[in-house]
């Protein structure tokens, strides 16, 4: 199985994205896609180890059901090893404007969303600069449409 990990800063779109290329694999293979913000939902919060086993949990899973690709999206903490990796970026500004969206309840309906709600000053704060790590592709998404940023990632992982 291969693993396609997408990552990036806050509110780049990783999870729009993902699910984008996600749909566009199962319908031509067996295919899954967690998102780890979603999985590690928890009270109190988990630590990199819990977050790390549940993965693996979901990893195992999925290998078992005969998944030929699997989509990971989230921060490149704890990265499977045989994971390929992917980092969407975006301009401060770009960033500030999806925080601002997303903190007034408007953008992609996520479960959870811990930004809906927050002061504008605090959205503007976590509007942090791109830092790039290793990736095997990285995606630039200003101006772009979800459907051309995953045109981009799937030519590059999935020859189209």
């Amino acid at each position: 199985m291969t693993v396609l990990w997408i990552g990036g800063p806050r509110a780049v779109g990783k999870s729009t994205v993902g699910w984008e290329v996600f749909t566009r694999l199962a319908a031509r293979t067996k295919a899954g896609y967690v998102d780890l913000a979603q999985i590690t939902f928890a009270t109190p919060p988990l630590d990199r180890a819990a977050k790390a086993r549940r993965l693996d949990a979901v990893l195992r899973v999925h290998r078992g059901a005969g998944a030929r690709h699997l989509v990971v999206t989230g921060e490149f903490e704890d990265v499977v090893p045989e994971a390929e990796l992917c980092r969407l970026v975006a301009s401060r500004d770009q960033l500030v404007a999806r925080l601002l969206l997303r903190g007034a309840g408007k953008g992609p309906a996520i479960p959870g969303d811990d930004l809906r709600g927050l002061a504008e000053e605090d959205l503007r704060r976590l509007a942090a600069p791109t830092v790039v790590l290793d990736a095997d592709l990285l995606v630039d998404t200003d101006g772009r449409t979800v459907g051309g940023i995953a045109d981009e990632i799937m030519d590059r992982f999935f020859g189209g």
